[in-house]
């Protein structure tokens, strides 16, 4: 929140000074614009606030991003091989000649000047190879537009799991807390009894090391959940103050269709991961052929005009060269060049081939783990709600006992410390059914922000 209110003032004072602000209303509007991130802290960061921060600052992200702007130029560079291109060159020279024997006129030293220019443009008219390059790089460009969708999938998911992992570790600290608690009134029950002479010391030393095994369990929940916070802030690039909760309006719903069969074979046909590999076998298939078209004949449209003024012992000239033309070239040999590289299109389309066997099977086994997780999550939930309420109902026979005497402090707490580690564990199940959720749909291919927003209005 700190953070926050810097970062506020430190944007009005540059606002000021640029004087950015020209009117009240423009002043209202930034203010605005100010003040969100200012709400956002103090309401607790959620988790789509953290997925649209992380849309923005995820260095992994970003760098899918860069690299797919990159192979966009992927078309017009290979559009550029089919159309005209025309060069200019120029030259001038000083020439000196010294002449010794004599033919025609006197002999001595004559000095002169020689330019020019030249005007080429030529035009493809059939280049096999360029043109099936053109294809190709449409289909690179297919692979990277893929590419980016999986790694905004992926980013869902490394959000939903470190947000997640940030509640846990928020859970953590309520038990181990709860834990330092009911061992500390152990602890002091132990020393009462000691001092009138019931346990021995060595019972008091017990008490104690497990008091002190509590206390260090607080501090390394503590720093699990600074770990969290910073492994959220290397998506975010900044830290959260506090997290929006799980609550009970959480639904547990079954993956439609009901049949692993169906997912699996959903996965085989959308999972992004496939799919980009798909477009990789496309892209390897046609640079064979681009290869195969080293051994065929080029036809171009060559046009030049020329200019050329030189001088000599028998005076100058200047000459005017215009040529319009046709160029066939037809490649007979090599040396081998052709063929190696034909051959070595084959085997990388082949490693590509075995890379797709590979992710049919990653796909298909990340579908059924999900899927198996969502089916048995769903009944993990439920047994672990249903222990949660019987230890709230022995926390009240505690209570109950306790106020009549029959039950001492020690036990209370304990009793308090199971219930807090029931809600832990249940809580602790949700986060994973929620999270195999969005893994089912990521390794069919159809997760959506819609699918954070869904869970999002869960949380508070």
């Amino acid at each position: 929140m700190l953070c926050n209110i810097r970062v506020f003032t430190s944007r009005l004072a540059e606002i000021k000074q640029k004087q950015e602000i020209l009117n009240p209303l423009k002043f209202t509007y930034a203010l605005l614009a100010l003040l969100l991130p200012l709400s956002q802290a103090a309401r607790g960061a959620d988790l789509v606030d953290i997925y649209q921060a992380a849309e923005i600052s995820d260095a992994r992200f970003r760098e899918v991003l860069a690299t797919h702007r990159a192979t966009l130029q992927a078309i017009p560079q290979a559009r550029a091989l089919l159309l005209p291109s025309i060069n200019l060159t120029a030259d001038s020279s000083s020439v000196d000649q010294s002449i010794s024997s004599q033919g025609f006129g006197a002999a001595g030293d004559v000095g002169f000047n020689t330019h020019g220019y030249l005007l080429d443009l030529s035009q493809p008219i059939f280049r096999l190879d360029r043109i099936l390059s053109f294809n190709q790089s449409e289909s690179v460009v297919e692979q990277s537009a893929t590419n980016v969708e999986a790694a905004r999938q992926d980013l869902m998911i490394r959000v939903a799991e470190r947000y997640f992992n940030a509640l846990r570790a928020q859970d953590d600290i309520d038990f181990a807390r709860a834990e330092e608690v009911a061992l500390k009134r152990q602890l002091e029950q132990a020393e009462q009894r000691f001092e009138v002479g019931l346990i021995a010391i060595t019972d008091v030393q017990e008490a104690r090391a497990g008091f002190d095994r509590s206390t260090a369990g607080v501090i390394l929940a503590v720093n699990q959940l600074d770990n969290a916070n910073e492994a959220l802030r290397e998506v975010t690039g900044e830290y959260a103050d506090r997290y929006a909760v799980l609550t009970d309006a959480m639904q547990l719903v079954e993956p439609n269709p009901d049949n692993i069969e169906a997912w699996t074979t959903r996965s085989r046909e959308q999972n992004l991961t496939v799919r980009s590999t798909q477009k990789e076998v496309e892209v390897a298939r046609q640079q064979i052929n681009v290869e195969m078209a080293g051994h065929s004949p080029t036809l171009d449209l060559r046009a030049q005009h020329g200019f050329n003024s030189t001088g000599g012992r028998f005076g100058g000239a200047q000459t005017h060269t215009t040529s319009v033309g046709v160029e066939l070239a037809v490649p007979i040999f090599s040396g081998g060049l052709v063929t190696s590289r034909t051959r070595e299109a084959h085997e990388n389309f082949n490693a590509t081939m075995e890379k797709l066997e590979q992710a049919y099977r990653q796909a298909q086994r990340q579908t059924r783990e999900a899927y198996l997780g969502v089916i048995s999550g769903i009944s993990q939930v439920k047994a672990l709600k249903q222990a949660l309420v019987s230890s709230e109902t022995a926390l009240q026979a505690t209570e109950a006992g306790f106020e009549v005497g029959t039950r001492t402090a020690v036990d209370l707490v304990a009793s308090q410390r199971l219930l807090l580690q029931a809600r832990r564990d249940y809580s602790s199940a949700r986060y994973d059914y929620l999270l195999d959720t969005l893994r089912l749909k990521q390794a069919a291919g159809t997760l959506a922000v819609e699918d954070l927003q869904l869970i999002n209005a869960w949380l508070e």
